[in-house]
């Protein structure tokens, strides 16, 4: 029979100095300077003990239940310390001692400690703080569920039943979101169960390991752990980095640096960050990479798909979509492509981002990869929905993988056609990974699932049509057009550059600016006359010459944009030759009649050739009119927020080329028809609009932001919609 010391360990408590724990709820606090504390919490088995170390020092343990909280697997819901477990509310002012504390249940624990005279902690006291208190005790066994063991078994015959000579076998799970008191030993004990009989080729892991909240040096805890657990299983280990991998969630002061990153998740492969040992910035670089299998003909290509210093956070930047294509076309002939990805490559699939930047562009890139007979794309893999899915418009399948973490998220929580599983602590349903076999000769791929879900098979035949082309489709006859109201001004400051380059990314028919004219002259983009709301200035425009207009920051509320200059409408211009983007250009000569301000724009127009793609409006009819005068066949349109008689007979004696109501002035029309009507009031409002279009008249509907509002204005037939949010079009 082994000695007690044989079985027993002693485990180091890692207390911080400056921190106390909580009397009320157990959480860590800060700025105490007489008192020590432990960030993380710890596992302890009746007859475990604290023991305390030094002399001239007492402690209190807060104690945890293993019982959890439903309201963080059925709501959307971070525990800020990432805690399941449940204070018991132990502590009082006299908790403290200094005896050792013998557990007597299972329970986490956290410890605080302070001197036994209650002084401040001295600096050789905060020097010993890693070495004041151990847990002593017999490690903690995982207890096996019969549910689990019964399930891997199920598991396991079904992969047997499936696999083909040649099949690439992996594990694939994610977002196991690691928490205190959740299902991560259970996840891994099942992961094993599977591996000891299915012979994976590799585990892939598609990000959030963590909730990425804590400090670094317990996020680091939990990541290594995590890794380690699963290196057990004898196979190698590949990551996709998720959104919360950083650990910059709510816990910016914490972000990880992206060697740390590298180093803690020993990221490889051939990433596109190192490409050719050039010097790249680290705002413009990412941790892509790729492995290949070539007993499989496989190239697994990983990409990361956040940066939370970019001002669009989601997505993919430039520079890794020409390391793709380059990846893409190395690769010998035959081959075949199964990309990893923590966010899926559009915003439609994700209901956490706005817009994915360049996801349009990924797979366009990959289907033309796919559309090519040497190559093969057999599918593009991502979490983050927490949710299983399978996108079918694609020439491959793009396929959605539910979360690992015990978690159901409510159906308001998901894109369309997402499915969150019920998911219930204690059966088979509070796990969810996959066991992916990827047949090439039969072109299916076979997802086993384990736990929480459905098995799915899934072709990878290549098809003809393409969401790209599907795409360009839509948007060509797309009706309303998408004019993006002084750019994309829900996500980008207003009227400058970034807001118009987002608006065009995102797929907008056209981009909506306003046009003043400096002290000198010069036409600039802003709205207001004066800078005061926008800028960190104060005064008119009028009054500052271009060099003085160009030293103000007209960004208050997008902070990742860092500074952004007021731009000329020539700098706009120049952006615009670029791309098909209509221009609705509105003159603010209402409150000030800028004198030559019509010639200028005309002229400009010209020199840069644009004069046939922009559309001149204005509340100031009589600069209307002028522009006429000037330039005889010109696009006008008269804006307009009052109520007026008979607009559609107005625009058609002034010969403008459009009207553009505000979406208030149309709603206001439609309520007053459908309450002198006594129904639904369409017809009377349509009316209008028919009206107008007999006329050659179309009709330009801003202040166009809510789906209700698009929506409305499709059915009364608007030919375009000015909008702060070009996704909601």
């Amino acid at each position: 029979m082994k000695e007690q010391s044989e079985i027993m360990k002693t485990e180091s408590l890692n207390l911080k100095p400056g921190f106390c724990t909580a009397l009320a709820d157990g959480v860590m606090v800060p700025d105490s300077p007489c008192h020590m504390a432990t960030e993380e919490f710890y596992r302890a088995v009746p007859g475990s003990r604290i023991h305390l170390c030094r002399e001239g020092f007492v402690f209190a343990p807060a104690i945890f239940s293993m019982e959890r909280d439903p309201k963080y697997i059925y709501t959307y819901d971070y525990q800020p310390e990432e805690n399941w477990s449940t204070y018991t509310g132990n502590l009082t002012p006299d908790s403290y001692q200094k005896e050792d504390y013998i557990f007597q249940e299972d329970c986490w624990f956290r410890l605080c400690v302070r001197r036994e005279d209650k002084e401040v902690l001295t600096e050789e006291d905060r020097g010993q703080a890693g070495e004041l208190a151990v847990l002593i005790g017999e490690p903690v066994a995982y207890k096996e569920k019969s549910c689990l063991r019964d399930e891997a078994e199920a598991v396991i015959r079904r992969i047997k039943d499936r696999e083909s000579p040649g099949a690439l076998k992996l594990c694939i799970l994610t977002d196991t979101h690691y928490t205190v008191n959740g299902n991560w030993d259970d996840t891994v004990y099942s992961i094993r169960k599977v591996a000891e009989h299915a012979g994976y080729d590799a585990i892939v892991h598609l990000g959030d390991l963590t909730d990425g909240m804590m400090s670094k040096e317990t996020t680091s805890k939990y990541v290594r752990r995590i890794m380690d657990d699963l290196r057990t299983c004898g196979v190698p280990l590949y990551i996709a980095l998720g959104n919360h991998d950083n650990n910059y969630f709510r816990n910016r002061p914490n972000t990880f640096t992206l060697e740390e990153m590298r180093e803690l998740y020993h990221l490889c492969g051939d990433g596109d960050d190192r490409e050719d040992g050039a010097h790249i910035p680290e705002t413009d670089r990412s941790f892509s990479y790729y492995v290949d299998m070539p007993e499989h003909g496989i190239r697994m290509i990983f990409l990361s798909s956040f940066d939370d210093r970019a001002p669009v956070r989601y997505g993919y930047t430039d520079r890794q979509i020409a390391w793709l294509k380059k990846t893409l076309y190395s690769a010998p002939e035959g081959t075949g492509f199964l990309v990893f990805s923590h966010d899926g490559p559009l915003a439609r699939l994700d209901i956490w981002s706005f817009y994915m930047f360049n996801g349009d562009r990924l797979l366009k890139l990959l289907e033309e990869c796919n559309s090519c007979n040497e190559y093969q794309v057999i599918g593009f893999f991502y979490g983050h929905t927490h949710g299983d899915y399978i996108f079918r418009e694609c020439s491959f399948p793009v396929v959605s993988i539910g979360c690992s973490k015990l978690e159901c998220l409510p159906p308001d929580r998901m894109p369309p056609g997402a499915v969150a599983h019920m998911r219930e602590a204690d059966t088979r349903t509070q796990e969810l990974w996959d066991s992916v076999l990827i047949d090439r000769e039969g072109e299916t791929i076979h997802m086993i699932r384990f736990g929480a879900g459905q098995d799915r098979e899934i072709s990878f035949k290549k098809k003809k049509e393409t969401f790209s082309g599907r795409t360009a489709a839509i948007r060509a006859g797309r009706k309303p057009r998408i004019w993006a109201h002084r750019g994309a001004s829900g996500h980008a400051p207003e009227n400058t550059l970034p807001a118009f380059e987002l608006a065009y990314r995102q797929g907008a028919d056209g981009i909506e600016l306003d046009v003043q004219l400096s002290k000198d002259g010069v036409p600039v983009v802003i709205h207001d006359e004066q800078v005061d709301r926008v800028s960190d200035g104060t005064g008119w425009v009028k009054d500052y010459t271009l060099e003085e207009l160009k030293t103000l920051n007209v960004n208050k509320h997008f902070p990742s944009y860092g500074r952004v200059e007021i731009p000329t409408l020539a700098e706009v211009y120049d952006l615009v030759r670029k791309t098909e983007l209509t221009v609705n250009l509105e003159l603010k000569n209402g409150r000030i009649f800028y004198k030559g301000l019509e010639e200028l724009v005309l002229k400009l127009a010209e020199e840069k050739g644009l004069k046939d793609r922009i559309l001149y409006s204005s509340f100031n009819h009589y600069s209307i009119r002028r522009l006429q005068r000037l330039a005889p066949g010109v696009r006008t349109g008269f804006l307009y927020d009052e109520r007026f008689l008979d607009m559609a007979e107005y625009g058609a004696r002034f010969g403008v080329y459009a009207l553009h109501p505000s979406v208030r002035q149309v709603c206001l029309d439609l309520e007053e028809a459908e309450a002198m009507a006594g129904k639904d009031g369409l017809t009377e409002y349509g009316d209008f609009i028919r009206q107008c279009h007999e006329r050659q008249i179309l009709v330009h509907v801003w202040g166009v932001n809510d789906e209700a509002d698009f929506e409305k204005m499709k059915a009364l037939g608007a030919d375009a919609v000015i909008t702060d949010f070009v996704e909601r079009g």
